[in-house]
């Protein structure tokens, strides 16, 4: 940071203070610093009004004359730089000790040497909101900056530079962060500094004493056994200059300066000023000026301490005076900079921060220097404060999801392209949407599928259908629509499935229209459906395909379609016939059908063939007793699939009476353990059956071994309730291993699912954000959550949700809106669920 500065600066520095750091500077270092005055002036990459707070926190502080006892804990701190065991360390003193002074000697001492390439992070008066402290850290920390929002900008920082620290050819780093007290509260703290690499070095300045500087190192994360505390001497005002007599023999005008400046987060411009006093700031300003800075026509106290003392002195009602003064002023300027820190500040109701939600508010975030980042910033702490009163409240989960699918757009529409440009500076694309009809109709139905029928379900289920009308592609609407008949059912369901065939109808494909026209069948009435499926197979039989592949869509047949269908199956030639046969007989269960199916398979069946392998592997579970012998016999001419037969064929075979003793031996130890297993259900010895499973299990490989006990043997306890015993019988595992069994176990076993959940979610919120699809694999079992743990989950997938950069938010396999709906469903009910379905409509216009 030191060699950033401007040349002028840093002579008047060293030819005003150099008899105060003798031992600090030598000739060497001197005639360096000369060679820097002719370097250009300094420049960091922030916004603006960050790079401006920086350089007005860095003049105040290290051109500062240091007092003895200032340049005593200035030399331990250098001390400290050579204790190789103790990466933090932490300077504390009362309010009026310059500890910020200190600091910035100390990165100003050490950058006029070669060991450590030192950054100061000064959180000041004007520099105090999360926002600008990161976007700060960022111009200092990260030297190939590409641009992101804050939550990759946090993990840059942590894992890529503190965590690794310099290469060999860089010098060490020191970063030294000042009055962390005045910053708000930072999440991201720990996340920054529990694990630094072996040569960085972070220094905190705290007010207060000891015990107060012990109580920020779990703030910080630093930790304990590697962290100096140093003290810094009780320092009295300077005179002129105590806050406390300044503003006793204030006039009006100059007390109502201060207390606008005290209760300010950010530097004031001299406009916004003028029109806060209604007066010119001239006369404000008079007497003010020890206490009051001036830096490029904006105006704030030189230290944490001088506002916090004048804050601190005016009455309650001058505070919120001064604050509502500064809220008046024009939108764009200071209130959209900060008025949402002032809300959380004064506790304004939820309802408050949906303002802070809106295009409005992004219009004049994009008009202002902090842009991109500044806003994405107001939506990470809307979120956080929806989620914080979601148990207590409905109507926060409309805003939180709000919030989320608003960002999660904005990192989608965000794409770096000058890499000089300040921190936070992303053009934005509002030509890329948060995602396209699809998602935005496969986000409704889902989220109408979860509510109970009634008109709010039925508008959003028109929602969707709206969304659903707008795909272009003729597949993926008809696939969406069809999804909307199945959740509407009835008349209205009808209707959606005729809509889909008409869809279906306009593909070019024959072949492919004949698919999808089966895929129909089972959505629309009886009568219809059977129509359909008729044509769609005479379709296949007249060269447009293989008729036989109605077996991969017999499963959305009703049984009439299936009725109807059996002749025409009969009169198809060779192996069509006997998949058609097959995959109707599944559908109607009748054990004639069933046999002339199979008939049909053994006459055509071809070995190696996997189309007749997995026809019979499906027809398994409904043969009888002689066909399932005979189609063990066939099972080795499939080779190495002939296993995956054997295993279903063991658990039909004993459910039918035969022990299949000879099945059983041929296979290798897992595939006999699933066997087995699945034949659990309908055992009539079942500790003998289970003897065998063990015994099979020891065979079997040792990384083998869990799995198969846990989940082949695991649903047969978890169904008879008691999964206990197999937690027992597994032994001690580790926390994602309790996840995993907890979680796979609730699903089979309703009587203790409950308390299985209740154990599974607090090692899933453990693991949080940074491993969010281990809380989504029990999003499913939400309705067995706590309204306080089922408010910190989705607290957690939403910030998942809004940091995904795969315009994935709505419906995907990460973390989407679609595989959230049961958890908003449990939270918040009906009401919760109609509101995400109005932001999904609501959102997506923003980014037409």
């Amino acid at each position: 940071m030191g060699r950033d500065l401007d040349a002028e600066q840093r002579a008047h520095e060293i030819s005003g203070e150099e008899h105060h750091h003798g031992a600090l500077l030598d000739a060497s270092v001197r005639r360096h610093l000369t060679r820097e005055m002719t370097m250009s002036p300094p420049h960091i990459l922030a916004p603006a009004p960050v790079e401006r707070a920086f350089r007005c926190a860095w003049n105040e502080g290290s051109s500062a004359a240091l007092d003895p006892a200032e340049q005593t804990a200035l030399a331990a701190l250098s001390r400290w730089l050579d204790e190789p065991e103790l990466p933090y360390a932490i300077l504390h003193g009362s309010r009026a000790s310059r500890r910020a002074v200190v600091a910035a000697h100390l990165v100003r001492a050490q950058n006029e040497g070669v060991a450590y390439g030192a950054q100061l992070v000064p959180i000041g008066p004007d520099l105090r909101l999360e926002r600008d402290i990161l976007a700060l850290l960022v111009s200092r920390v990260l030297s190939d900056y590409a641009g992101g929002e804050p939550r990759l900008l946090r993990r840059q920082i942590a894992q890529e530079h503190l965590r690794v620290g310099p290469t060999e050819n860089e010098p060490s780093l020191l970063l030294a962060i000042t009055d962390v007290e005045e910053a708000e509260p930072l999440v991201a703290w720990p996340a920054l500094f529990s694990a630094v690499g072996p040569r960085v070095k972070v220094l905190a300045t705290v007010e207060g004493d000891d015990a107060a500087a012990r109580a920020w190192i779990q703030r910080l994360g630093f930790d304990p056994a590697r962290t100096q505390i140093h003290p810094l001497p009780v320092r009295p005002w300077p005179t002129p200059g105590d806050p406390a007599e300044l503003l006793a023999t204030a006039g009006a005008a100059s007390a109502k300066l201060l207390g606008l400046l005290s209760v300010a987060y950010g530097r004031l411009p001299e406009d916004e000023i003028t029109a806060a006093l209604g007066a010119p700031i001239e006369g404000a300003l008079a007497g003010s000026e020890p206490l009051v800075t001036a830096v490029d026509g904006t105006y704030a106290f030189r230290s944490n301490a001088a506002r916090r003392e004048v804050e601190e002195r005016l009455v309650l009602g001058a505070r919120e005076t001064s604050t509502r003064q500064l809220l008046a002023l024009p939108p764009d300027g200071y209130p959209c900079a900060y008025v949402r820190a002032h809300m959380e500040q004064s506790d304004a109701p939820l309802q408050a921060f949906a303002a802070l939600v809106t295009e409005e508010h992004l219009a004049r975030w994009m008009a202002r220097p902090e842009a991109y980042l500044g806003f994405v910033a107001d939506l990470e702490r809307v979120r956080r404060r929806a989620v914080v009163v979601l148990p207590m409240g409905r109507e926060a989960t409309a805003l939180a999801v709000r919030a989320a699918l608003v960002e999660a757009s904005l990192n989608w529409c965000a794409r770096r392209k000058d890499h000089d440009a300040p921190v936070g500076v992303e053009p934005i694309n509002r030509q890329k949407r948060i995602a396209d009809e699809r998602d935005q109709a496969r986000a409704l139905t889902a989220l109408g599928a979860a509510m109970t029928a009634g008109p709010a379900r039925a508008e959003v289920l028109a929602w969707a259908a709206d969304a659903a009308r707008r795909i272009p592609e003729t597949e993926f609407r008809g696939d969406v629509l069809l999804s909307l008949a199945e959740c509407a059912g009835a008349e209205t369901g009808y209707a959606f499935a005729r809509e889909a065939l008409a869809a279906f109808r306009t593909t070019e494909d024959a072949e492919k229209r004949a698919h999808q026209m089966l895929v129909a069948t089972g959505a629309l009435p009886p009568e219809e459906g059977v129509a359909v499926a008729r044509e769609a197979l005479a379709s296949l039989r007249n060269g447009a395909g293989d008729p036989g592949d109605i077996e991969a869509f017999s499963r959305h047949f009703p049984h009439a379609v299936a009725e109807a269908l059996w002749p025409d199956a009969e009169a198809l030639p060779g192996p069509a016939r006997a998949r058609a046969l097959a995959a109707l007989a599944r559908v109607l269960g009748d054990p004639e059908r069933v046999r002339a199916a199979f008939a049909a398979v053994e006459q055509h069946i071809e070995p190696y063939d996997l189309k007749e392998h997995w026809t019979l592997a499906r027809l398994i579970p409904h043969l009888a007793a002689p066909e399932a012998r005979r189609a063990a016999a066939l099972a080795p001419g499939f080779g190495e699939h002939a296993v995956e037969l054997l295993e279903g064929l063991i658990p039909r075979l004993r459910a039918l009476g035969d022990p299949a003793d000879d099945l059983i031996e041929a296979l290798p130890a897992a595939p006999r353990v699933r066997a087995l297993a699945r034949s659990l259900p309908f055992a009539t010895e079942p500790a003998r059956l289970l003897a065998r499973i063990d015994e099979a299990i020891q065979k079997a490989e040792p990384r083998d071994r869990y799995g198969l006990r846990m989940f082949e043997v695991g649903p047969w306890f978890a169904a008879k309730g008691d999964s206990d015993t197999l937690l027992a019988a597994v032994g001690p595992l580790s926390d994602a291993g309790r996840l995993g069994a907890f979680g796979f176990l609730a699903r089979h076993d309703p009587v203790h699912a409950p308390e299985l959940v209740r154990q599974a979610l607090p090692l899933a919120l453990r693991f949080g954000a940074d491993e969010p699809d281990r809380l989504l694999d029990l999003v499913p079992l939400a309705r067995h959550f706590p309204p306080e743990g089922a408010a910190a989950a989705l607290g957690i997938l939403l910030d998942a949700l809004a940091g995904d950069f795969r315009h994935a938010a709505l419906a995907g396999d990460g973390v989407t809106l679609v595989r959230i709906a049961p958890l908003i469903a449990a939270l918040a009910g009906d009401e919760g669920l109609a509101g995400a379905a109005r932001e999904v409509v609501q959102v997506a216009a923003w980014f037409p």
